[in-house]
């Protein structure tokens, strides 16, 4: 049995309480370290089948519950809200993981792997960062967003004029209305997130899922996006970093497989050189989560083990 231990830090950003999860493997040495940075309105538990599979694998895992989600908040009625750090504290409480993860772990590998929201939080640390990483999986990214400026001028107007707390109805249907159209024939508005109808009912009922953001959580958000695609500002020092993109070829935030392919080429054009792409036929957007999942852990360790770690 692979071993858990839940810690706390405080965020370097303000001083949020900020919950962390590790899983290691029953035996040393390690092969590495997975840094997962989780997606939007969920919690870092999910990740646990996961974890526990990398643990057999040989591999240590951490993950943390982003601000405003999961134990990270002062109280249940804050899901969804970012305490004002934006983006910035987000990014922050990722170094401080990873910095944790090297001053303990200082001789092993370190993968770091983020969903959906969290793919553009990786993104945006790699942006700064990928002298702190040995490779970078990119799960479940959504595409980049034309539309993205407007939502930020929404969201600041409707924080300026109901305040940071006020959860955006109008931005959650502009972002996701598309999502549950395309899957209505599954009579749910959470079927997109899974073609397992057990994970997306699960999804649907969890307090900690599915919880609307505020719009000083979205302001974070599309910042996260702004910087994951904005590959003229990057700062590639590492130019040999194995960077894996992975989605579901159904998932509805990809948008097209046009839109995953100029993903994939943005880390090209941001100076990497070793950048691929795979998708996964008749999975959505959880592919962590799907039936096949097992498919996708094995690939996934694979793809490392082929990187030769």
């Amino acid at each position: 049995m692979a071993r858990k231990y839940e810690n706390y830090f405080l965020s370097e950003a303000d001083g949020l309480r900020i919950s962390a999860l590790t899983v290691l493997p029953d035996q040393e040495p390690y092969r590495g370290v997975v840094q997962l940075v989780h997606g939007m309105s969920e919690f870092k538990e999910r990740y646990l089948p996961f974890m526990e599979f990398l643990a057999q694998k040989g591999f240590a895992s951490v993950i943390h519950d982003h601000r405003g989600h999961g134990k990270s908040v002062k109280s249940k009625a804050d899901l969804g809200y970012m305490y004002g750090g934006g983006a910035e504290a987000m990014i922050r409480d990722i170094k401080t993981v990873n910095q944790g993860i090297h001053d303990k772990l200082p001789k092993l590998p370190v993968i770091l792997m983020g969903h959906s929201m969290g793919s553009l939080a990786v993104r945006a640390f790699t942006r700064r960062y990928d002298d702190c990483i040995d490779m970078l999986i990119v799960c479940g990214s959504p595409s980049n967003n034309v539309a993205r400026p407007v939502g930020t001028v929404i969201a600041h107007v409707e924080k300026a004029l109901l305040g940071p707390h006020h959860r955006s109805k109008l931005l959650e249907g502009i972002s996701f209305a598309d999502y549950v159209r395309r899957f209505r024939h599954d009579k749910s508005c959470t079927a997109w997130i899974c073609s397992d109808k057990e994970v997306a009912d699960a999804y649907a009922s969890s307090e900690y899922c599915g919880f609307t953001f505020t719009d000083d959580a979205y302001l974070a958000l599309f910042e996260l996006m702004k910087q994951a695609y904005d590959v003229k500002h990057w700062r590639c020092t590492n130019r040999d970093l194995p960077v894996l993109f992975v989605s579901g070829a159904d998932d509805p935030c990809m948008g097209n497989v046009r839109q995953f392919a100029q993903a994939v080429q943005a880390m090209r054009t941001a100076g990497y050189l070793d950048v691929k792409g795979k998708l996964y036929p008749d999975m959505r957007h959880e592919i962590l989560n799907e039936k096949e999942k097992d498919k996708v852990y094995r690939d996934i360790a694979a793809y490392i083990k082929m990187k030769g770690f």
